[in-house]
């Protein structure tokens, strides 16, 4: 099962699907855990969350209880903000020049003890000393997600509270937080953007402008590590007579695609992975791999998170990156177990940040050392990949009994994935000024995107579309168009004013996983370059 096809199964869960969306009104519904399930899910001891929700709980409306609000609107998280960059002088709060589709505010804050680099975001990236650590933190991709961004603003609080614990953090490392990427849908507690795009699937087509805006402020950052908060939903039970609930207080995932770096994705694994396994079991919560499957069946498979490049951590992580995406139990359940859903939250981000300052130097080092042995490999690259099945157990809360109990279930492991379909790496991309939009689109995933200032005259390797089959539905506004292709060498002119795009550059990947027309999230399959069988493909691959 792909990505996107458990994804919608995922939306279905959600008391949403697509065909039911309207402007501002797609909460999830309310559907809280029974007295017997909801037994498993007690208030966290030895946690104190500073988050606006709990440092003022005042703030936090009566809708939320009912599931048609979050806890914290934007004024409050704006005021949060902005105070505690007022008394911490290494934390800076920024409001960008670009805002949300209705024109909402979409802050973000800077924390570091880095002598600060002036008049440019894009010298955040160069702001620290050599071997010092960059982390990206975003939540509030979902609006309906409310402690995706409320863990971020609890890390906040807590580094505000602990001045020590700040200072020896910061030391080694420097953090850009933006808590609530989506603030349209926060506002009207709905998973999508205003216009009703997904936030979290627009990576590679780049529909929206806002998607497009925050992509150049965190490929400016340049990070090293990064998270991206979520909530799931478990408000659907799986098994065919519903017998089984979900357990896991919080799921996560290292991004898996074959395109980043082993080095990166072992790091991903080895460190990062298994400090937060622990971190939340010291604690005495449940955690899991990020996992989507159907219900319906005991006959149970559950899918990993994938590679797909147009997911919002997966293209972060391309840039070749530590990213992790972290999802809290929670869509559907309004306030039920809200102190313990941060909490999971916040035990997630805060280890992701000390096992980074901990292990700064190996960190650097080896995110360093992998991105230049990237630019300079010559080892194939991955244009399609899939997930190994295997057969495991996976803990469920029995619906009736409320007991934990282990299920056998097919897992569809991507860790690591595996390769299906491969192809030499080009030395550089070439094609046409009339695919201006393609170029800009690059440039945006942070790519180099070169103009020709002469003609450029050579054989390059073209692809023949053999197979076009278009999709029977629409996803995101698109009949996406899966092809197979053929190469062919031919000599080719392309007229000064087209573009090159070297994948001698870090974020390379980003144009292996659009521009290798067979990837499933790449500008053919979106039909940013519409093809059809017996079309040549308009992008030219140079091999050295």
């Amino acid at each position: 099962m792909r990505f996107q096809e458990a994804a919608a199964l995922s939306l279905l869960r959600a008391g949403l699907a697509a065909a039911q969306l309207t402007y501002a009104s797609n909460q999830p519904k309310v559907i809280p855990d029974s007295e017997a399930v909801a037994a498993n899910f007690p208030k966290v001891q030895d946690v104190e969350l500073f988050s606006p929700a709990f440092a003022n709980p005042e703030s936090v409306p009566g809708t939320f209880a009912n599931g048609t609000s979050g806890p914290t609107d934007e004024a409050t998280l704006d005021y949060f903000l902005r105070t505690l960059a007022a008394r911490n002088e290494w934390m800076t709060y920024h409001n960008p020049d670009f805002q949300s589709e209705e024109g909402r505010l979409i802050p973000y804050v800077y924390l570091s003890t880095s002598k600060p680099v002036l008049n440019s975001l894009g010298s955040h990236a160069n702001a620290s000393a050599p071997g010092k650590v960059r982390i990206w933190m975003q939540g509030g991709v979902h609006g309906n997600e409310p402690a995706g961004d409320q863990a971020l603003l609890a890390l906040l609080g807590k580094f505000d509270a602990n001045a020590t614990w700040a200072a020896s953090v910061l030391d080694k490392v420097d953090i850009m937080v933006l808590p609530r990427y989506n603030p349209d849908g926060v506002a009207y507690f709905q998973r999508y953007f205003a216009t009703n795009f997904d936030p979290n699937r627009d990576h590679t087509k780049l529909a929206r402008q806002q998607t497009r805006d925050i992509k150049k402020l965190v490929m400016g950052f340049a990070p090293h590590v990064g998270v991206d908060c979520h909530e799931y939903s478990p408000t659907s039970p799986f098994g065919a007579n519903e017998q089984w609930v979900d357990a896991q207080d919080g799921q996560f995932s290292a991004m898996k695609n074959a395109n980043i770096h082993p080095d990166i994705r072992n790091i991903s694994e080895a460190v990062f992975a298994n400090a937060i396994a622990a971190a939340m079991e010291r604690r005495g919560l449940r955690w899991g791999a990020y996992v989507t499957g159907p219900s319906g069946t005991d006959d149970l498979v559950l899918e990993e998170t994938t590679g797909d490049a147009k997911i919002g951590d997966s293209s972060v992580a391309l840039s070749q990156a530590i990213m992790f995406l972290t999802e809290t139990r929670g869509i559907g359940l309004a306030d039920q177990h809200w102190q313990r859903r941060v909490a999971s939250g916040l035990t997630m981000v805060e280890t992701i940040v000390q096992t980074a300052a901990d292990r700064a130097e190996e960190v650097y080092t080896t995110v360093e050392n992998a991105r230049a042995k990237f630019i300079a490999s010559t080892e194939d690259i991955i244009v399609t990949e899939s997930a190994r099945p295997t057969n495991i157990s996976w803990q469920f809360i029995e619906a009736t009994t409320g007991e934990l109990v282990d299920v056998p279930v097919q897992f569809l492991n991507t860790t690591p994935v595996v390769a299906n379909l491969t192809r030499s790496r080009p030395e550089a991309y070439v094609f046409s000024r009339a695919w201006a939009d393609v170029a800009e689109r690059l440039r945006v995933a942070g790519l180099d995107v070169q103009t020709l200032q002469v003609d450029f005259r050579g054989e390059v390797e073209a692809f023949n579309i053999t197979s076009a089959a278009v999709a029977r539905t629409k996803y995101e506004g698109v009949a996406r168009t899966t092809v197979t292709t053929e190469t062919v060498k031919k000599e080719v002119r392309i007229p000064a004013g087209g573009f090159w795009v070297s994948t001698r550059q870090k974020n390379a990947a980003h144009a292996f996983v659009t521009l290798e027309p067979e990837g499933i999230d790449s500008y053919a399959t979106f039909n940013v370059l519409p093809v059809s069988v017996g079309d040549e493909y308009p992008v030219y691959r140079v091999i050295v």
